[in-house]
């Protein structure tokens, strides 16, 4: 994971965070309990135990 920090992913949840399940941003950093976005410059830190899945974002 380390070499997609900078880089935009998709991120979905098991539990709603924020009143929504699914997140697309910019990965700014992780660790064994968080995972870290900026979206729409506002960054967002998500429990690595609520992540159900995590994948680079794909632009058509």
């Amino acid at each position: 994971m380390e070499r997609s920090i900078g880089k935009d992913v998709e991120i979905k949840t098991y539990q709603m965070v924020e009143k929504r399940k699914e997140f697309v941003g910019e990965l700014k950093a992780y660790d064994k309990k968080t995972v870290t976005i900026t979206e729409e410059d506002q960054e967002i830190v998500l429990e690595r135990d609520n992540i159900a899945l995590i994948r680079l974002a794909i632009d058509f």
